[in-house]
């Protein structure tokens, strides 16, 4: 099994590089959006991580719901996808983050696996400490003709 996390390439000049696709569920629910910290991020994130080549970034985002908070989620609709580039250890490394529409099916979130807090932040209200994709994410998912409506 292929963690895509850090995994090895090489560009389009042939010079090494590294790739890191991770998926991950969106959950909007009255006016806030649920959020974790893992380990030692000072930021916040969504839940979700590193997809495995035995896995669709579908069911990574729904495994990591399940993994990190004891929820299951339904997706809804097409990804939000950000990508960028960025230095690691020498090494240009692109990432790629899918990013579903969500509800939760069934559980109440409780932090689990890898997570050591969770929070419903208001999404007209975010705090700094989210990371630049939370923001940009939750404004796409609450635009009007969007999957959130």
């Amino acid at each position: 099994m292929i963690e895509f996390n850090k995994y090895s390439g090489v560009s389009p000049n042939n010079e090494d590089v590294s790739l890191t696709i991770a998926s991950g569920p969106v959950i909007i629910q009255d006016g806030k959006v649920l959020v974790v910290k893992h380990g030692d991020d000072t930021g916040w994130k969504f839940p979700g991580g590193k997809v495995r080549d035995d896995a669709s970034p579908r069911e990574t985002a729904q495994r990591e719901a399940k993994e990190e908070l004891d929820i299951v989620v339904a997706l809804e609709g097409d990804p939000y996808v950000v990508a960028f580039t960025r230095e690691k250890n020498g090494t240009q490394e692109y990432v790629i983050l899918l990013h579903y529409r969500a509800r939760i099916a069934s559980g109440e979130p409780r932090p689990n696996r890898d997570v050591r807090e969770f929070a419903w932040l208001p999404i007209d209200a975010l705090p700094e400490d989210c990371m630049p994709n939370i923001k940009s994410a939750v404004s796409f998912f609450k635009c009007p003709g969007s999957e959130s409506n």
